[in-house]
C-alpha cells in the first residue's frame, strides 16, 4: 500500500509538470530571452526542494555501474565524437547549398567562448532532465520506457525548433542511458555543451557570441 502511494504522488507530480510545460509551449512558442532565466531560477528551486526525494528513488533503482564515473566519461565523448562528425557533415553540406565556405562556420573561435558560457546552463537541464525526471519515470515504468519519455520531454522543451528537437530526441536518450549506468551528470553537460554550440556555429552558423554581446550592453549599467 505504501509503495502504491508513493508511485501514485509520483505520477502525480510527473502529471502537474507535463501540464505546466504543455501550457508553456503553447503559449511561449517564441520567448524573450529573460524567460529562459525565469525558467533557470524555478528549475533551480525545484531540484533543491527535490533533492532528497529524487535522491531516495535514485537508491531503488538499479544500474550496472553506478560509481564509475571514468566509465561515464568515455562513452559521453564517443558519443559526443561521433556526434560532431555528424554535424560537421551536415554543416558542409548546408553550407554547400548557401553557396558559403565552411571553413567559416568551423573557424570562428567564438564557438571556445560559448561553449564555456552554455556549460552551466547544460548542466541545470541535465540535472533536471536526468536526476529529477528521468529518476522519478524509473518508479513507474521499466528503463526501455522512462529513456524515451526522458528524451521525448527534453526534446519538447525545444519546440517549436524542429531540426534542434530531433537533435535532442536522440542525444537526450544517450544520455539517460550512460546516466542510468553511471550516475553523473558532468560528462553529459560537457557533451550537451559541446553538441549544441557545434550545432549552432556549425549546422545554423549562427555566432551566438555575436547575439549576445549586444544583449549584454543592453542590460548591464
Amino acid at each position: 500500500m505504501e509503495a502504491t502511494r508513493a508511485d501514485r504522488s509520483v505520477l502525480m507530480e510527473l502529471a502537474a509538470i507535463g501540464a505546466a510545460a504543455l501550457v508553456f509551449v503553447a503559449t511561449f512558442q517564441v520567448r524573450p530571452p529573460y524567460v529562459d532565466f525565469l525558467l533557470a531560477a524555478a528549475a533551480v528551486a525545484l531540484i533543491v526542494f527535490s533533492a532528497a526525494r529524487s535522491r531516495r528513488l535514485w537508491a531503488l533503482a538499479r544500474s550496472v555501474d553506478p560509481t564509475g564515473a571514468r566509465g561515464a566519461w568515455k562513452a559521453a565523448l564517443v558519443f559526443t565524437g561521433v556526434a560532431l562528425v555528424v554535424l560537421a557533415g551536415a554543416a558542409v553540406l548546408v553550407a554547400r547549398a548557401a553557396g558559403a565556405p565552411a571553413i567559416e562556420r568551423f573557424a570562428n573561435w567564438h564557438m571556445l567562448v560559448v561553449a564555456a558560457l552554455y556549460f552551466p546552463w547544460a548542466l541545470l537541464q541535465q540535472y533536471i532532465f536526468m536526476f529529477y525526471w528521468f529518476g522519478r519515470w524509473l518508479r513507474l515504468v521499466p528503463v526501455a520506457v522512462a529513456d524515451v519519455l526522458t528524451a521525448l520531454a527534453f526534446s519538447a522543451v525545444h519546440f517549436p525548433r524542429w531540426p534542434v528537437m530531433a537533435v535532442t530526441l536522440v542525444a537526450g536518450s544517450v544520455w539517460a542511458l550512460i546516466y542510468y549506468r553511471w550516475r553523473t551528470v558532468v560528462p553529459l553537460a560537457v557533451s550537451h555543451a559541446l553538441l549544441g554550440t557545434a550545432l549552432h556555429y556549425w549546422v545554423f552558423g549562427n555566432d551566438l557570441l555575436a547575439r549576445w554581446i549586444p544583449l549584454l550592453q543592453r542590460w548591464l549599467p
